[in-house]
């Protein structure tokens, strides 16, 4: 970057370019800087160019390879194979689709002037660079072609593309130099001050050219045949759009500080059992919303029908009939009912109750020794049984979610059997099963579908399941539950003994221990929900498998052949349904933490690395000295994670992608504003990669990056969430505060008083961990009366 000077300049102003990076100061005297319009807004080419290489050229400069496309054919297989129909895509769709995305990626147009052809020819529509009979440019808008006969020709640099449309067959022919440029590779090394930062940082950035020529457009126009379909994923390399999004809990606390300015930010609470019931709650009415799901009858506000196994859109006025067999309370909720049903094959089995309310209206208990088939006869009966969706496509008839049947079964158990067992039984003898068909499937809590097996298969709308276990889930959200058993099974109260503590330490993420392994499930999108585009448009969400309480929930919305509104349009909607649900969907950047020399890490942004004391023990005692020695780096790591719980930091779960690398643990605040991350160190909290750990974190405090002696520091990454909208982050300024200080800032300003031990508020906290184990291990021991305390 050049630097501004001043200089004396006796014609200024007769340069049109030098109006542009000058600045008047005085007389005679213009500073020269750099021009930051020009560097923040990119230069536009036009979209239509008329170079086109001649047949010598091509056939001794350039390598040639075709490939023909045939999407009716493949369309009809992918359109009935898929779980919900979708309207595929014409041949004539394809064909301007695909030639729309080759000018997404910087191709231009290639305006040819065609020698004039018999009048029994006509000229083909679409773009400006498609073939004419007339002996002239071709013009950007004309009229609809008389004939499917249709050809484009585009080009970026010295690659070409000719798109051929013959009836419903399209041929894409591909001209790359035989003899490619070289690439280019430059490491820029640089030294900036970022926002907060306490001083000059060293980063860097790499730039290089991009070989086009390696692009996989073969994959990109066989994605777009298929509608996106399965068989053809978006890759990495097709450079696809998304845009990432954290669903987190709202929480009151942040009214604390910003209304009436409370002096300190450490006063956030881990999520507690009476808060976890609500947050799953809202969590399942949420994921109905967006899957735009209708129960049969509500969660909370029941209706009686007739006892049909479904109800349709034809007798949905049935609904609001009055019935002999329904009986409307007169309490707060007036839209609870109570059962006073006929009796079933299970009423013998059943015995009153009085004080249940979960969301289901009943008012009975089984009895002790209720058999599994009377259980799931009670479960199916169409006013008192667990509620089932309404019709819908690719969904089989009394369609249901196991954390509903869980929650229905806590509900009238009595004699302290496990809800889920009793579930699995019954997919054991085939009386329930996933809403798919496959019986593999085992029975997990959460929002996932499954359905009655035994019902009246003649009935007029019964609807049979697909039996295609991929495309049901690549149509549905299904989601596991993790760290919320104790909702639907009376369990042990956990341990209040923080984690870092105890003799036998907890997971730290419920990848550890949740039944599925992966991190993430892709499934189809429809982008377009108010119907306003003219063309075909579709996506993908990328999600998380589990959700548990207290933890971030990723969302990520992916595409190709939508447009910015639609998509816009779609996300504003889901955030007003968060709203609703008591949760906010926070937009996040692809890279919180914008480490420096990371691959593709924005040049400039950069962590805050904060240090952790960690020596404020009396008699300079070091930490976790009773423990073995093995484990001490794995109880640093949850100390870090205890303090960041303390000013209100969720943990979100990552996909490994590198094994050789020390582990990274990454957290956002809950109110989206902020990141933490806390890389996994081994013996004695030392990490184990100096070079990376000095390259992303000592480089501000040590100022070299290949001194590999320097030691190594606890402490944690800060950054800024820069995709909150400027009008939300001022929205968080502290009422009463002097100059108008923001949440964020006295957050940070905060957290660096907390890590550095000022006021002794470090050394607080660990002495009143302390204690709390005491007292804790002391209860057990009188419980148990027994010597020697139980491991806790």
């Amino acid at each position: 970057m050049k630097p501004i000077v001043e200089t004396d300049h006796s014609n200024f102003g007769s340069s049109p370019l030098e109006a542009t990076t000058t600045e008047a100061v005085g007389k005679g005297k213009i500073i020269i800087g750099v021009d930051w319009k020009s560097l923040s807004i990119p230069a536009c080419l036009p979209i239509t160019t008329d170079y086109f290489p001649d047949k010598r050229s091509l056939h001794n400069d350039y390598v040639i390879s075709d490939y023909t496309l045939l999407p009716d054919d493949v369309n009809l297989d992918y359109a009935t194979s898929r779980a919900v129909y979708r309207k595929p895509l014409s041949t004539e769709e394809v064909c301007k689709e695909i030639v729309s995305q080759r000018l997404a990626q910087g191709f231009q147009l290639i305006v040819v002037e065609e020698k004039p052809t018999n009048s029994n020819s006509c000229c083909s529509a679409g773009g400006s660079g498609c073939a004419v009979t007339s002996n002239q440019s071709t013009s950007a808008v004309l009229p609809p072609s008389c004939e499917t006969k249709k050809e484009y020709l585009l080009s970026i640099g010295r690659i070409f593309h000719k798109i051929s449309l013959s009836g419903s067959v399209i041929t894409v022919t591909g001209y790359r130099p035989r003899h490619p440029y070289p690439p280019i590779n430059v490491d820029y090394r640089y030294r900036f001050h970022a926002p907060q930062h306490e001083t000059y940082e060293i980063s860097g950035v790499n730039f290089t050219t991009e070989k086009l020529e390696n692009f996989n457009w073969n994959h990109m126009d066989l994605y777009i045949c298929t509608r996106g379909d399965v068989d053809y994923p978006l890759m990495e390399s097709l450079k696809y759009w998304r845009f990432r999004m954290y669903l987190l809990p709202r929480d009151s606390l942040v009214n604390k500080i910003v209304s009436f300015g409370s002096p300190r930010c450490d006063i956030f609470t881990e999520a507690v059992v009476d808060n976890t019931e609500n947050q799953i709650e809202d969590f399942v009415r949420l994921i109905e919303n967006v899957s735009k799901l209708k129960r049969q009858i509500g969660r909370k506000a029941r209706q009686h029908d007739t006892p049909t196994p479904r109800i349709t859109e034809k007798n949905h006025n049935l609904l609001n009939a009055p019935q002999q067999s329904i009986n409307v309370r007169s309490k707060l909720d007036a839209s609870r009912i109570s059962r006073i049903f006929p009796g079933t094959d299970a009423a013998a089995a059943v015995v009153p109750r009085d004080d249940q309310d979960d969301g289901f209206p009943v008012d009975n208990k089984f009895s002790a020794n209720i058999t599994l088939a009377e259980i799931f006869e009670a479960m199916k009966h169409p006013l008192t049984g667990v509620g089932y969706f309404s019709q819908t496509q690719s969904l089989p008839s009394c369609t249901f979610v196991s954390y509903d049947a869980l929650m229905w079964l806590k509900a009238r158990l009595t004699n302290g059997r496990h809800p889920l067992d009793l579930l699995e039984a019954m997919r054991k003898e085939r009386m329930i099963c996933h809403a798919s068909g496959d019986w593999n499937q085992p029975v997990v809590p959460g929002f996932v579908f499954y359905y009655v097996v035994q019902q009246d298969k003649n009935a007029k709308d019964y609807a049979p399941p697909l039996n295609d276990y991929s495309a049901f889930v690549n149509e549905w959200l299904e989601i596991e539950f993790q760290g919320c058993s104790f909702l639907w099974h009376d369990e042990p109260a956990p341990s209040h003994v923080p984690n870092f503590l105890r003799n036998t330490t907890a997971p730290q993420s419920w990848t550890d221990y949740c039944k599925s392994k992966r991190v993430y499930r892709q499934s189809h999108l429809e982008i377009d929900v108010n119907q306003k585009s003219d063309r075909m448009e579709w996506g993908h969400v990328k999600h998380h498998t589990v959700m548990q309480p207290g933890f971030a929930f990723e969302l990520v919305v992916e595409w190709v052949t939508s447009s910015g509104p639609i998509v816009s349009d779609l996300i504003s909607g889901w955030m007003r349904k968060a709203n609703h649900c008591n949760y906010q969907l926070v937009s996040v950047p692809a890279d919180p933490m914008a480490e420096p020399f990371t691959k593709k890490s924005d040049p400039l942004r950069g962590p805050i690395f904060i240090p952790l004391c960690t020596t404020f023990l009396p008699n300079g005692a070091g930490l976790f000295e009773e423990f073995p020695e093995d484990s001490r780096s794995d109880r640093m790591l949850f100390l870090q994670e205890a303090i960041l719980a303390r000013f209100g930091f969720l943990p979100c779960v990552l996909e490994e992608t590198n094994k050789d690398l020390p582990k990274e643990y990454q957290y956002v605040h809950c109110t989206g504003n902020m990141f933490a991350l806390i890389r996994c160190a081994s013996n004695n909290y030392q990490v184990e990669s100096p070079s990376r750990q000095e390259a992303n974190v000592t480089r501000c405090v040590y100022g070299h990056t290949n001194n590999t002696n320097v030691p190594k520091k606890v402490g944690f990454l800060w950054a800024w969430n820069h995709m909150i909208p400027n009008k939300k982050w001022k929205a968080l300024t502290i009422n009463n505060s002097v100059e108008g200080e923001l949440f964020q800032l006295k957050m940070l300003k905060d957290f660096r008083e907390f890590c550095s031990n000022s006021d002794q508020r470090l050394a607080n906290f660990w002495a009143n961990c302390q204690e709390l184990k005491r007292k804790s291990l002391k209860f057990e021991y009188n419980n148990n009366n027994n010597d020697d305390p139980k491991n806790i």
